[in-house]
């Protein structure tokens, strides 16, 4: 295994000017990405407090469902420790962990955690936050993996129009079952093939919800990490949150007013509009009868959005006091929640999370607190052997393709390996047709308009077998070259496929199935050793 690591900020201009701390973007945030932020950070966790103990038992009590990785349990503990602190990232919980950026965010998570507790000498935890509240099934009812020149499609099928959380959503066995099987179907056979299947297989051999087969794998693919998982639907950390949610609901009117400044600053200052600016969105939902409905704050009512329900805040206070009601956070509500919950020293955040962070620097100061050091992701890209012959047959790096399709340079070899004479030979024969067919007319002028007809109808007939004949000589060629596109197309659906990213398509068990299911903790020990993985996109030869 060989890996390559390369800058990536010149196409990405805001991440660019926020790593090297421009004042214009950093206005927006907290702390300057560097040594001196990451101390500043550190102070201000140290002087807060968590609701450690509780957070211990609950983290304990999620894990223990999915791993017995002592590694897991040890950075657990060390929680109790006042001056531990964590790196945190999320992600949905996708079908077999969803696409790879997945991955590459907990190699992220991982790579930090480590760095920074060498750097300031403290115990830092890694933490991933499953989104469990999360009920937009769409976006992790399904798979994409690939093979030869084609990625396919994988999904189970859903109603979307149930806004059940992720974390209560059942799968049946049956479903999972024959969902494993059509995957599995598709994917070469290879010497690791049946112990994956086998044990996908036996992950649904009762039903589960989409959280619990997440967590199984990924404390699978990252054992011995000390990786920690966390669903932020979990009863436990519901029961911690509970006060964090009173103070949202309590300061609503400010909560909304400061996103609505700061989303619109972020607007005027020419960086967009990552989150949808309504004054109207309180930032919470309610559950009702097992589904998750968006809370609008009208005057003196919270009411559900396109919905008849309302609630006055002192019948919401009370209700969850009495814990007969449930509320969750949205886009904006969440990191707020997670830095009330947990001791964040760094946030790990994907190129579109740290825009949206950009707005929210007013919604954390409302709060009374800071926003956390923001570091973005690692970009990751998977090379198969085969690709990497690919590459070095077409003469192109993995970073060149990454930028665009290989439809021109296709073209190109094509009409370099295109007879160059045919094209105009063909033309010539159309002319030399027409000549000799209206010289044949002219011998037979006395034979009437019966000839006349025979001659048009053989006439045809000839122009058109030889239009036969071109597309035939084309198809000819274009068969006798179809190994060599195919390696154009293989590299394409690999690297970039469908026009995307690798890593924002393409599901882990493509990969898995051809290099086994130890590959993840064999490219985490090669990246923990590298010093930083900021700004970096590493392609990985297998």
């Amino acid at each position: 295994m060989k890996m390559v690591l390369e800058d990536h900020l010149k196409n990405q201009p805001f991440l660019q000017q926020y790593i090297n701390n421009n004042d214009k973007v950093m206005e927006f945030f907290d702390y300057p990405v560097n040594d001196e932020g990451l101390l500043r950070r550190y102070k201000e966790v140290r002087n807060r407090s968590y609701q450690r103990s509780e957070l211990i038992k609950s983290l304990i009590s999620f894990n223990k469902r999915f791993t017995d990785s002592p590694a897991t349990y040890s950075q657990i503990a060390r929680l109790e420790d006042k001056n531990s602190v964590v790196v945190v990232g999320g992600q949905q919980a996708g079908l077999l962990t969803g696409p790879v950026y997945t991955i590459n965010k907990i190699f992220s998570i991982l790579h930090e955690a480590k760095a920074i507790e060498n750097k300031l000498n403290i115990p830092v935890v890694p933490i991933f936050w499953i989104a469990g509240e999360d009920h937009d099934v769409d976006e992790i009812n399904h798979i994409y993996l690939h093979r030869g020149q084609r990625s396919r499609k994988f999904n189970l099928r859903e109603r979307n129009d149930i806004k059940r959380p992720a974390s209560d959503r059942i799968i049946s066995a049956e479903k999972g079952r024959a969902f494993i099987k059509e995957a599995f179907q598709y994917l070469q056979e290879t010497p690791f093939t049946k112990d994956l299947y086998l044990t996908l297989l036996e992950d649904v051999k009762e039903d589960c919800t989409y959280v619990e087969w997440f967590a199984t794998i990924i404390h699978r693919l990252f054992n011995g990490t000390g990786l920690v998982l966390m669903d932020a639907h979990d009863q436990g950390i519901r029961e911690i949150e509970r006060p964090y949610f009173k103070e949202m609901v309590t300061n609503n009117d400010r909560l909304r007013s400061a996103f609505y400044e700061g989303a619109k600053g972020f607007q005027e200052a020419g960086f967009g509009e990552p989150i949808e600016i309504d004054e109207k969105n309180a930032h919470l939902f309610i559950h009702d009868q097992g589904q998750r409905f968006l809370l609008e704050k009208e005057g003196m009512f919270f009411k559900e959005k396109n919905g008849a329900n309302k609630w006055m805040e002192e019948e919401i206070l009370q209700k969850l006091n009495q814990n007969s009601l449930q509320l969750s956070n949205n886009v904006v509500t969440r990191p707020v929640m997670q830095d009330k919950l947990l001791p964040v020293i760094t946030f790990i955040a994907g190129p579109g999370e740290l825009k949206y962070w950009g707005t929210l620097r007013r919604v954390f100061h409302t709060l009374q607190i800071n926003m956390p050091l923001i570091l973005p992701r690692v970009h990751l890209t998977f090379i198969s052997r085969r690709i990497e012959k690919n590459l070095a047959w077409i003469g192109m790096e993995a970073s060149e393709v990454s930028k665009a399709a290989l439809t021109e340079q296709k073209e190109l070899w094509l009409d370099a390996n295109t007879p160059s004479n045919m094209e105009g030979a063909f033309e010539r024969a159309r002319k030399e047709l027409e000549a000799t067919t209206e010289k044949l007319a002219y011998s037979f002028p006395t034979l009437g308009k019966g000839a006349s007809a025979v001659h048009s109808k053989y006439e045809a007939i000839l122009k058109k077998g030889l239009i036969q004949y071109e597309k035939q000589l084309s198809s000819f060629i274009l068969h006798e070259n179809k190994t060599a596109l195919n390696k154009y197309d293989e590299v394409e659906v690999e690297l970039i496929p469908d026009g995307n990213l690798q890593e924002r398509y393409i599901n882990i068990y493509s990969f898995l199935n051809l290099y086994g299911d130890d590959l993840v903790t064999r490219v985490y020990n090669q990246l923990k050793e590298e010093d930083t993985l900021l700004g970096k996109h590493v392609y990985i030869y297998l």
